[in-house]
C-alpha cells in the first residue's frame, strides 16, 4: 500500500532499497531479573534503558548496487490511503497492539499512538518515575556496536561510534563527484550544491561525508565554508546584510543538511552555548521532550566532537531553576514512551500540578520534574485532564522567561495532536512572522523537521491548514531570496 504522504514529501531520486527494511530489534539492554513492576537502571557506563543498537555485529546491511546503503524507507509502515484527517485509529499502518497498557476505564482515554517511530522498550513502570539526577555517564566513544535510532529514525552511527565501513556504491559516487564538480576551480556553482545536498536523508548525508573525504582527500564542511566565503567576496557588491542573509545563511543550511542529523544537533548545541548569550530557543528544541536513547548519543557525539562534557557546558550556560529543569532533561531518566500509562498516577500528577501552581508562591520545581520526567504519552493523559489548552495556559500565568518558553515547549508539544506537529508548524510560522525573517531559526527548524519525512510532510499539512493560508512551500518563497532561499525550498518540497 503506497505512502500517502509521499507526494508531499521532499524525494530522493535513488528509489528506495528492494525488499523489506532490516530489522532493529536485536541487542537492547534488557532489564534483570525481577518481581513484576520493579524497575532496574542499566548498569554504570551502559546505554539507558531503550538505546537501541539492533543492527547484526558486522555493521551495516551491503547497499543495494544502485543506492544509497540499505535502510527503511524514511523508517516507516505502509500507510493506508485515507491520509490526514482519517477517522480516530493509527493512519500510518495496521495498529500494533497497545503499547501503552492503558485500563478500559482509563478516564482520559487511550494515549495517541506515536505514528512517528517506535517507542522506546524496557521502561519503569509509570507509577514508579525514574529519580531526578544525572545518570552516570557512559565512557567517550562507548556506543558499542551495531544500527542505532535518533528521533525515531534509524541513522548511521554518530560521532565517537565505531563507523560502518564506507561503500562506494553508484549513487553516493555520483553525489561526491557533483559536489566536487561545483565546489572545483574559481566560482562555485551553488545550484548544482543545492541539487546534491538538499535531497540527502540521515545515511545517504553520512556516505557522502565519508566518500567525499576518501575520494577528494579533503572535509565536506570545510569545502564547503571556503566555497560560500569565496562566493561571498565574488558578489562583494551587495550589502552586508545582503551578503549574511544570501551567503551566511546559506553556508548554514549546507552545513546543517550535510553534518546530518546527529552531527547538526551536536553543532547546534555547540552554536547554543558558544559565545555571548545563550540561544535559549535551541536549548529548548535539542533538549526537552527527547527520548532517553537521543540524550544519550547527544551526549556521546558532543564529547567526540568537542571533547567536552554537554551537562556541564548547558549547565555554566543557565542559572537558578532554569539550569535545574536542562539538569534534569539531561539526566537521561525519563520514562519511557513504552510505560503503561497509570490513570491514578496521572489524577495525582494533575492535582500535584494544580498545587504547585496555586496561592501566593509557585513551586517551580514540582511542575518541572513531572513535565520534565513523564513520557510523552503520560503528559498527553494529563493534557487531556486539563482540558482545551488548559496545561499551556496554566505555564503562561504562572512562569515567566525562559523557563515559560521551555515548559511551553513541552505542553504544546503535548497538546492538540500530541506529538508536536501542530507546535513546530507554528515555530516555523513565527520565524518568518512580524517585521523581518529570523532566518537561523527558519533554517533550523525546517532542516530538522525534514529529516523525518512522513513527519514533515504532516507538518506541511498542518502548516496549510491551520496556520497559513499560503501553505509552507508559498510562505518560504515569499520570506527569504537568493541561494538559501532556493536551499531551503529544495529542503520543503512541493
Amino acid at each position: 500500500m503506497s505512502n500517502p504522504y509521499a507526494n508531499g514529501a521532499p524525494q530522493v531520486p535513488y528509489g528506495a532499497p528492494p525488499g523489506p527494511p532490516p530489522q532493529h530489534g536485536g541487542q537492547q539492554w534488557a532489564p534483570p531479573p525481577g518481581p513484576p513492576g520493579q524497575g532496574y537502571a542499566p548498569p554504570p557506563g551502559a546505554p539507558p534503558t531503550g538505546f537501541h543498537s539492533g543492527y547484526p555485529q558486522q555493521g551495516y546491511p551491503q547497499p543495494p548496487p544502485q543506492g544509497y546503503p540499505q535502510q527503511p524507507p524514511q523508517g516507516y509502515p505502509q500507510q493506508p490511503q485515507q491520509g490526514y484527517g482519517a477517522p480516530p485509529g493509527n493512519p500510518y499502518g495496521a495498529p500494533a497492539p497497545n503499547p501503552y497498557g492503558a485500563p478500559a476505564a482509563n478516564p482520559y482515554g487511550a494515549p495517541a499512538p506515536n505514528p512517528y517511530g517506535a517507542p522506546q522498550a524496557h521502561a519503569a513502570p509509570a507509577h514508579a518515575p525514574p529519580p531526578m539526577q544525572v545518570a552516570p555517564q557512559a565512557p567517550p566513544h562507548a556506543f558499542g556496536q551495531g544500527g542505532y535510532t535518533y528521533n525515531g529514525l534509524p541513522i548511521p552511527p554518530p560521532p565517537g561510534a565505531p563507523p560502518a565501513a564506507a561503500g562506494g556504491n553508484p549513487a553516493t559516487m555520483a553525489t561526491v563527484e557533483q559536489i566536487r564538480k561545483a565546489t572545483k576551480g574559481f566560482g562555485t556553482d551553488e545550484k548544482s550544491l543545492i541539487a546534491a545536498l538538499a535531497p540527502l536523508d540521515a545515511f545517504a548525508a553520512d556516505a557522502v561525508e565519508k566518500q567525499f573525504r576518501m575520494t577528494v582527500g579533503k572535509d565536506l564542511i570545510k569545502v564547503i565554508e571556503k566555497e560560500v566565503s569565496q562566493s561571498r567576496r565574488k558578489h562583494r557588491a551587495y550589502s552586508l546584510t545582503s551578503l549574511l542573509q544570501t551567503s551566511g545563511y546559506f553556508e548554514y543550511a549546507l552545513r546543517l543538511k550535510a553534518l546530518g542529523p546527529v552531527g547538526g544537533d551536536v553543532w547546534l548545541l555547540h552554536r547554543a552555548c558558544d559565545g555571548l548569550g545563550t540561544h535559549e530557543d535551541l536549548l529548548n528544541e535539542l533538549l526537552l521532550l527527547r527520548t532517553n536513547n537521543d540524550i544519550y548519543i547527544l551526549k556521546q557525539a558532543y564529547r567526540a566532537v568537542y571533547g567536552k562534557d554537554l551537562v556541564q557546558v548547558v549547565d555554566g550556560e543557565l542559572s537558578m531553576k532554569t539550569k535545574r529543569l536542562f539538569t534534569m532533561a539531561l539526566g537521561g531518566a525519563r520514562q519511557e514512551d513504552a510505560a503503561p500509562v497509570d490513570s491514578a498516577q496521572v489524577s495525582a500528577d494533575v492535582k500535584a500540578l494544580k498545587s504547585a501552581a496555586r496561592g501566593a508562591g509557585t513551586d517551580e520545581i514540582a511542575i518541572c520534574s513531572i513535565l520534565v520526567s513523564r513520557s510523552t504519552p503520560h503528559l498527553q493523559a494529563i493534557a487531556r485532564a486539563y482540558g482545551s489548552n488548559g496545561l499551556s495556559k496554566m505555564v503562561e500565568s504562572e512562569f515567566s522567561g525562559h523557563m515559560k518558553d521551555a515548559l511551553l515547549y513541552i505542553a504544546n508539544g503535548v497538546e492538540k495532536d500530541g506529538w508536536g506537529v501542530e507546535r513546530d508548524a507554528r515555530l516555523i510560522e513565527a520565524s518568518m512572522a512580524g517585521m523581518g525573517t529570523k532566518d537561523e531559526r527558519l533554517a533550523y527548524r525546517l532542516i530538522r523537521a525534514s529529516w523525518n519525512v512522513q513527519r514533515f510532510a504532516h507538518i506541511k499539512q498542518v502548516y496549510a491548514g491551520s496556520v497559513h493560508k499560503k501553505g509552507l512551500r508559498s510562505r518560504v518563497d515569499g520570506e527569504t531570496s537568493g541561494d538559501f532561499g532556493r536551499m531551503l525550498l529544495a529542503i520543503v518540497g512541493q
